[in-house]
């Protein structure tokens, strides 16, 4: 029943003349308010980097695989669903700081043949984020 609430709620804003990305749309679909739809990529690029942050200041003995880990990677995979929906120009606006955050997060974790249970059959390449764990910090 919510998704059809979603796409009645599209339908009254597209109505309304209001003009709406790709992404927009996507949020709006999934739930977001239209408020928060329209901040794009900020959020989702936000909540990595501070997650990021949290996981370089932490050792495998804090977090672990522990479930406050897992959370941190669910930042990574909604921003990966995301752009999948971004624009050019908002990839580009959001490319650097993206990138910054994935290489400070490889930095702070090490690769794995075994990965998250984030996303049903995760692919390496495409998922690498699911493939790390943070490294054993010497203290």
């Amino acid at each position: 029943m919510p998704k059809y609430r979603y796409k009645q709620r599209l339908k009254k804003i597209i109505a309304s003349g209001k003009k709406i990305s790709s992404l927009t749309r996507h949020l709006i679909l999934e739930g977001y308010s239209y408020e928060e739809a329209v901040r794009g990529l900020e959020p989702f690029v936000s909540c990595w980097e501070r997650s990021v942050r949290y996981i370089e200041q932490s050792s495998a003995d804090d977090i672990g695989c522990s479930e406050e880990y897992d959370h941190d990677l669910w930042a990574r995979s909604a921003l990966h669903e995301v752009l999948k929906y971004a624009s050019e120009e908002e990839l580009s606006r959001y490319e650097h700081r993206i990138a910054r955050a994935d290489l400070a997060f490889r930095g702070a974790t090490t690769e794995s043949d075994s990965a998250r249970d984030h996303i049903k059959k995760p692919d390496k390449e495409q998922h690498w984020w699911l493939f790390r764990f943070i490294k054993h910090r010497m203290k």
